[in-house]
């Protein structure tokens, strides 16, 4: 089944529900609500019904190469969303139950985080990182939240980038092990709104001074999400860095028994 994905930074996206409501200003241009506007259709949270076994076929895919894969979800919605409480008990059986896949859970709304982990969460899945959206000052509270929180890996998206975060951002990296940041792509539209290149250099020159890894996604403006897209680059650098949990993650053998070894092979 491979890749199912056009963001570069991931194999699969993973939309147990879909649908959101706008929470701050990053929400304004939303590719996930700009492409149900153009269908027409409402953006409320509805659960999904032909992609709860897309993970159990990446699992076994993955297994049987080898292989260690990421997800990322919700790409149209947001994984920590109350109106998501219903189906989200199953979602965690089937992350718990897919080793092989490294889930990548993005929210902002970080208040919500705590109250919404599996029972069995402990210090955090393996296979698991939580992160937060900060694209302006006055959210890096959302990182001070997450800090409290155990995970294996935390992490902090600057994506839409609406303004410079430093100096003020050097006192919530603590506990965090990587940062992403991104223009505004404008779904495809001139609706997006300027990111000073100066920001994004900023955050990587703190990142390089912490010793966090510093992935630059794209500047702003319009573009078409595209695996075949060159990666964007920053003073003519490509910087895609990766935390080190992802190279040192081996998923445990003992989960596999949720799945039948004979289709396995």
């Amino acid at each position: 089944m491979g890749t199912n994905t056009a963001i570069e930074n991931a194999d699969h996206t993973q939309n147990f529900w879909v649908g959101c409501q706008p929470v701050s200003e990053g929400c304004l241009h939303c590719y996930a609500k700009a492409k149900y506007d153009k269908w027409e259709k409402d953006f409320t949270v509805v659960k999904q019904t032909n992609t709860w076994k897309d993970p159990s076929v990446w699992q076994r895919e993955a297994f049987g190469l080898g292989e260690v894969r990421t997800v990322f979800s919700c790409s149209m919605g947001d994984f920590f969303h109350k109106d998501a409480d219903q189906w989200r008990p199953e979602a965690w059986n089937i992350i718990k139950e897919t080793p092989n896949l490294v889930w990548r859970l993005l929210t902002k709304r970080a208040e919500l985080i705590a109250d919404r982990l599996p029972k069995d969460w402990g210090s955090g899945y393996k296979n698991v990182w939580l992160g937060v959206t900060v694209e302006m000052k006055k959210y890096l509270g959302r990182m001070d939240v997450l800090r409290k929180i155990s995970a294996t890996v935390r992490f902090a998206m600057c994506e839409p980038l609406l303004e410079d975060l430093t100096p003020e951002i050097a006192e919530h990296l603590e506990g965090f092990h990587w940062l992403g940041v991104g223009g505004e792509s404008g779904n495809g539209t001139s609706n997006y709104r300027p990111m000073d290149l100066q920001w994004a250099r900023n955050l990587r020159d703190l990142c390089a001074a912490k010793a966090i890894p510093f992935y630059f996604k794209q500047p702003a403006g319009r573009w078409t999400q595209s695996k075949l897209r060159p990666k964007a680059k920053l003073d003519g650098v490509v910087h895609d860095a990766y935390p080190a949990a992802l190279k040192t993650y081996k998923p445990p053998y003992h989960q596999f028994q949720v799945f039948n070894f004979e289709d396995l092979k």
